[in-house]
């Protein structure tokens, strides 16, 4: 090594040189710029001559400054610290690593790295982790991987959107069930217009020939989605609805309906409000209409599949006649008349008359007028009678009034009784010493009388006793023994027109029945004869009192048989029977 001082070469280990003593490591003087130094004389032992200046004066000499350019060359310069270069290093790592952490953290990148190593990341990176599985054929894992991100992010605002791929990838997967359950939960909970939620569970639903779900699905997307894509898809499975013969609307007179299908498809109507087809009744042959309103809903079915609904509405309207004429003015006549009745409408030939003159209302239980003059009998009558046309309208009812100046029977009073005895005066024992000892004596439930009944049976019939509290009076009686003798005179064994002749008869005759009304008055009462059977010789002839005063009844029964006296009941009720009509 050269000494810096003066020179002189010494052993590279020497620190202190042998020659002049100085530390080997010491700075050599600067060179001054202004005057270059030869390379010979840069040895820092030499010291050159002083300059003269000009005019023969040496130069004051300066101290020479060492160059900037020489480099100081010393032990330390050449010693490398390694401790600071690896704590730069490690810093630098550690920024690096820093950097690294941060770009896992926050970029989309990093995140789906984090995701492939297994490590936690965002719901994003699960989504698209899921996305590259099952582009690459990895189901189940893209299914799970889908279910986590789903887990991370369950209230997200496109979660409908990627709902869908873990619907696809359980398509996938074969677990239709499970896909199903996505895509309803998608249109049902998230997003109700999501045309491929719609979509994609109605092919599942084809795929697995569930028709019925799969047409009414399709009515609910088009509904919520409007696209005609659903409607033409619907329309293209579903039968056609039915069709009516008979236009909607008003129709006078009755009509016949039938329904049609083009496609000759069963057709199941109904009037009432179930659903169809499984409350309606199957199409076989015409409906007739008569009047009133209809409304009717009609589908056609094909298998599994069924139509939209037809409704239609009719509202049929039938003609009422007129009401009928007599030929005889209304006013007070001498004698016994006979009054003809007449359709006032010439054209409908369809027409049935029917009247009453013992004082009811018409109706199609009335004598019908065959165009036979009725007979009118004496004092206050009113002839009544309607038309009826062939669709069972009534006219209004024709009433008039006439005053016939001959004389009548009375009504049937609550005074006509039995010669015997008298309804609620006879007592039990009267009775019995009458008529003797009953066969039987039995107590008896009877609404007709308040207190305590008896039954008293006898061969020829019974009687009936109750406690008045004054007493036990006789009020029913019912007897088939000859000798008795019934309200004015009439007896068992008479014919029953020997009976009627006896009481007041307005002279009406049957209807079609055999049903005869005798009389009807509001403040007196009613009789009439009613066919118990087929023969109009067998059956009721009744007799009602209701005008007394304590607003009690009293009722005349003869049992006819084979037109005679069979047995005859006279009744006492406690209370008024109505006389409405």
């Amino acid at each position: 090594m050269k000494c810096g001082q003066c020179g002189q070469q010494s052993d590279a280990a020497s620190r202190v040189c042998p020659a002049c003593g100085a530390y080997m490591g010491e700075k050599p003087p600067s060179v001054q710029a202004a005057e270059p130094v030869a390379p010979e004389d840069l040895s820092w032992g030499h010291r050159p001559p002083a300059a003269r200046k000009a005019g023969g004066k040496p130069r004051r000499r300066r101290k020479k400054r060492r160059s900037r350019l020489i480099r100081k060359s010393t032990y330390q310069s050449r010693m490398v610290n390694w401790v600071k270069v690896g704590a730069f290093a490690l810093s630098i790592l550690l920024l690096l690593a820093a950097a690294a952490f941060i770009w896992l953290k926050v970029s989309a990148p990093g995140q789906l790295i984090l995701a492939r190593m297994g490590r936690d990341a965002n719901a994003d990176a699960y989504w698209a982790l899921g996305t590259e599985y099952l582009d690459q054929g990895y189901i189940s894992r893209s299914i799970a991987s889908y279910l986590k991100a789903e887990e991370k992010e369950p209230e997200r605002p496109d979660l409908a959107e990627k709902l869908l791929l873990t619907a696809e990838a359980y398509e996938a997967a074969g677990q239709m069930g499970d896909a199903e359950r996505v895509y309803t939960r998608i249109y049902t909970e998230l997003d109700k217009k999501s045309a491929a939620a719609y979509r994609h569970a109605i092919g599942i639903l084809l795929e697995q020939e569930r028709l019925p779900e799969a047409v009414a699905l399709m009515q609910k997307a088009y509904e919520e989605t409007d696209d005609l894509g659903f409607f033409n898809q619907r329309s293209a499975l579903v039968p056609l609805p039915p069709t009516a013969s008979l236009p909607s609307g008003r129709h006078i007179f009755s009509k016949e309906v039938s329904f049609l299908s083009s496609q000759d498809y069963d057709i199941f109507y109904t009037t009432g409000e179930g659903p169809l087809p499984d409350s309606g009744t199957l199409f076989t042959e015409p409906i007739t209409l008569n009047e009133g309103t209809y409304n009717f809903r009609a589908v056609a079915v094909s298998s599994q599949l069924v139509s939209d609904e037809m409704a239609i509405r009719y509202t049929i309207t039938l003609p009422t006649p007129l009401a009928p004429k007599t030929n005889m003015e209304s006013k007070t006549y001498q004698r016994p008349i006979r009054v003809s009745l007449r359709i006032v409408d010439e054209e409908d030939k369809e027409v049935e008359l029917y009247y009453t003159i013992d004082g009811t209302k018409p109706t199609i239980d009335s004598p019908r007028y065959t165009g036979e003059p009725i007979l009118l009998p004496g004092g206050r009558v009113l002839l009544r009678a309607i038309a009826v046309n062939r669709y069972g309208k009534r006219s209004n009812e024709m009433i008039v009034e006439y005053k016939i100046q001959t004389g009548f029977k009375k009504f049937f009073r609550a005074e006509d009784g039995f010669s015997a005895f008298t309804l609620l005066k006879t007592t039990k024992e009267q009775f019995a010493a009458e008529f003797g000892q009953p066969e039987a004596e039995e107590p008896v439930t009877d609404d007709a009388v308040a207190g305590d009944a008896f039954l008293l049976r006898y061969p020829w019939g019974e009687a009936r006793f109750f406690d008045s509290g004054e007493g036990v009076l006789l009020y029913d009686v019912t007897t088939r023994l000859p000798s008795m003798k019934g309200p004015r005179g009439s007896a068992v064994g008479m014919q029953m027109k020997e009976v009627t002749d006896r009481f007041r008869d307005m002279g009406q005759l049957p209807n079609d029945r055999g049903d005869r009304g005798i009389y009807y008055d509001i403040a007196e009462g009613f009789a009439s004869y009613k066919v118990a059977s087929d023969d109009p010789d067998t059956g009721l002839l009744q007799y009602v009192y209701v005008g007394s005063p304590d607003a009690t009844t009293t009722l005349l029964h003869y049992d006819i048989k084979d037109g005679r006296v069979a047995g005859i009941r006279l009744r006492f009720l406690s209370y008024r029977l109505s006389m409405v009509e």
